[in-house]
């Protein structure tokens, strides 16, 4: 197999003034769960099909035992005012000159399909799962952050919370500036815990989008997701406070998680 294998799966429409919206996985999985969420809402038109030796040397095994290669896929939203450009896929390349050829190539195909503005998802790790994540930004011109400031948002542009933005999230930026695509990178606060899904982060992420791309979105699915994680947090942490009170008091001063 080619290293980097494009398969096209339907001709591509032509576009009006589209926006690629990139949410791979990461840091709380926010950017990927917040992408996969527009799709569940759209119903996109699937386009590309990505696949590569870069990518994990595994396959996914479905509910019906069937294998699924490592894909990122690019899909299209026709609205009436302004349309998408979905990237969403479960990986990404896994080292780093794969990263920089991957951000390349996707940023090849949203140039050739008339794309002249790039916002990516992503996660900011913290010590603890945020009550209020706050969404930072990460602009590559001046020009696009001026614009941003003045949509009146809750993205943050004036503390700078992180020094690197690391993989795609970053990179499609940088080489989005390299041709002119102007750019901005939407970081929200998320636990930094490998198992942590960031489900309300998501949400923050999608609120921003929402107004500043007047999308037609209906969060009430994504809010009984967040209500019913809550639920069994609140239940397992129960559990967890009961199980070390027996245990302090069967231990006597020592006590211990185990």
């Amino acid at each position: 197999m080619e290293r980097w294998l494009v398969k096209k799966i339907n001709s591509p429409p032509k576009l009006k003034n589209p926006v690629l919206i990139e949410g791979l996985p990461g840091i709380g999985n926010v950017g990927k769960i917040a992408v996969d969420f527009l799709i569940d809402q759209y119903d996109p038109k699937l386009i590309y099909e990505i696949y590569s030796s870069s990518f994990p040397h595994s396959v996914f095994v479905t509910e019906n035992n069937l294998i699924e290669m490592p894909t990122v896929r690019i899909y299209i939203v026709k609205r009436k005012d302004r349309d998408l450009i979905l990237l969403a896929g479960d990986i990404q390349p896994v080292d780093e000159e794969a990263s920089y050829q991957f951000s390349n190539l996707v940023v090849e195909h949203a140039k050739a399909l008339g794309c002249n503005e790039i916002i990516t998802l992503g996660g900011l790790g913290i010590a603890e799962e945020p009550k209020n994540p706050k969404v930072y930004g990460a602009a590559n011109s001046e020009k696009i952050k001026e614009i941003y400031v003045k949509k009146k948002t809750k993205i943050i542009f004036n503390k700078t919370k992180a020094d690197a933005i690391v993989g795609a999230t970053g990179l499609i930026l940088g080489i989005g500036k390299l041709n002119d695509i102007d750019g901005v990178g939407l970081i929200v606060e998320t636990f930094g815990h490998q198992f942590h899904i960031g489900l309300k982060e998501a949400k923050s992420l999608l609120t921003i989008l929402k107004d500043v791309l007047n999308l037609e979105i209906d969060l009430k699915d994504l809010d009984e997701e967040i209500t019913k994680k809550e639920r069994i947090f609140k239940k397992e942490n129960k559990v967890l406070t009961r199980t070390v009170k027996r245990m302090s008091g069967k231990a006597g001063d020592m006590s211990y998680i185990g």
